[in-house]
């Protein structure tokens, strides 16, 4: 535990219904399979980006108790089928997209803000609509909520589960890139993926810093000073967000992460070394998306085994589907 809340750390107001919820975070890991803090980071970067976002107060706390509880639907669920390491069925499926609303009704049992359990109802839905269980679709679905559906995906990704093995980082990043404007709020995967190359840059100077020694390339100062300054290159972005002010963050892709969380003008140069980070065009940030026929979703590599061969059932007609949207 005390490892746990190194990486997460709550207020006097938090603590005492945060540290409940830790506990309970654990055990809905080990209710999904995770063999890993899955819920608690979550938390720990859906604060992040939160805060980056313009959260802060009950907002934030809202996020961070909503990040922890995200899956209290599937702890009441209970279902064997969680821990199979095979394809679920359809009827399965339809049974597992009832665990945000059972999460839902959870949360307000153990007197969590109605704040928190609305984003525990809502950490399903989808940036173009196409999410479950009310079908809410861009800035109709709460920040928080936009925020925890591609943390949770991603950190699902990178994680073991017992029907597949892990993703590598930079694999799972491309997956959540690829659907920014479909699944994920633009916005929130542009943050994620500044974060995680800022965690990754870091990494990599103090592996660097540990394992190699400090070699002289000079004879002298005078060739010191000679050398040119190294000057970041800034990576392309697409405009910013009409409601937040970004300015600083886009003009790098990497920034160091060691005091969180930063104001923008803090944000320190990109590292000569750090590696390349999955890119979102311009058209993926100023475009609205449909999902394509047969379309990839992140859960298709996540949740219980639902994968590209999962049972389907038949075509709907377009007069049912008009009928559906409507």
């Amino acid at each position: 535990m005390q490892a746990q809340q190194a990486i997460l750390t709550f207020s006097e107001a938090e603590r005492p219904l945060g540290d409940r919820l830790l506990k309970i975070a654990i055990e809905i890991d080990r209710v999904e399979g995770y063999s890993e803090a899955h819920a608690i980071a979550i938390a720990r970067m859906a604060e992040k980006i939160g805060a980056r976002m313009g959260l802060h107060g009950v907002d934030l706390t809202a996020l961070k108790f909503a990040a922890l509880a995200h899956d209290l639907g599937e702890r009441a669920m209970k279902r064997n089928y969680l821990l199979r390491p095979s394809v679920l069925s359809w009827e399965e499926t339809l049974d597992l997209w009832r665990h945000p609303i059972l999460g839902e009704q959870a949360a307000g049992e153990l007197k969590l803000s109605r704040q928190t359990q609305l984003l525990i109802r809502w950490h399903h839905e989808w940036w173009n609509g196409g999410g479950y269980p009310d079908g809410l679709a861009g800035e109709a679905i709460p920040v928080g909520a936009r925020i925890l559906r591609a943390v949770d995906s991603y950190f699902a990704l990178v994680s073991n589960r017992p029907h597949r093995q892990r993703f590598e980082r930079l694999e799972a990043e491309q997956i959540v890139a690829d659907l920014a404007g479909i699944e994920f709020d633009p916005l929130v995967v542009k943050l994620l993926l500044h974060i995680l190359a800022g965690e990754r840059a870091n990494e990599a100077a103090f592996t660097y810093s540990e394992t190699e020694p400090a070699i002289n390339f000079f004879e002298s100062e005078s060739e010191i000073d000679s050398v040119a300054p190294i000057h970041s290159i800034e990576a392309p972005f697409g405009e910013p967000h009409p409601e937040i002010e970004i300015t600083e963050i886009e003009q790098s892709s990497r920034y160091d992460e060691s005091a969180e969380p930063q104001a923008p003008d803090e944000i320190a140069p990109a590292p000569a070394f750090a590696e390349p980070q999955a890119e979102i065009s311009d058209e993926a940030l100023n475009e609205d998306h449909e999902t394509a026929p047969g379309a990839e979703s992140s859960e298709q590599h996540d949740e219980a085994g639902i994968k590209d061969n999962l049972e389907k059932p038949a075509d709907v007609t377009d007069e049912e589907r008009e009928k559906i949207e409507s």
